[in-house]
């Protein structure tokens, strides 16, 4: 897992955009997230700028994430879709809470950028984990 000092320093620049990047088949940030992040001014209001980068990759990441879950949900056995169905909305309790504690770690920068880069980064995992399942 990739954490936001890495990002911060310049490892990570992404944005917005249709289809994800992938390697060797994983899901990963999109293109459009990288255009976004190339674009921030660091000189000027950066966390708000980055926070819009993070909230559009979102928006992309669950319809990736949507995606992902309904193709998996097609290929599985009646009775194995609603074990699917209760593992996934404890997935999401778990990674909205997990975010908010993220956003409350002493990291730098910290606070909302924090919980917002914890849920793409926490939503590209659960893509690729659904994505191996079968």
């Amino acid at each position: 897992m990739i954490h936001f000092r890495m990002i911060a320093a310049g490892t990570l620049l992404m944005l917005a955009g249709a289809a994800p990047v992938m390697a060797a088949d994983k899901i990963q940030e999109t293109p459009q997230f990288r255009i976004c992040m190339d674009a921030v001014d660091l000189g000027a209001l950066k966390n708000s700028q980055w926070i819009a980068c993070y909230t559009a990759e979102l928006q992309r990441q669950d319809k990736i994430l949507n995606t992902e879950y309904k193709a998996v949900q097609q290929r599985l056995s009646p009775e194995m879709k609603d074990p699917l169905t209760k593992a996934q909305r404890a997935w999401l309790a778990f990674r909205d809470a997990w975010c908010r504690y993220e956003a409350e770690l002493p990291n730098a920068p910290g606070g909302e950028v924090n919980r917002v880069y914890c849920m793409v980064d926490q939503t590209i995992a659960q893509s690729n984990r659904l994505r191996e399942s079968l």
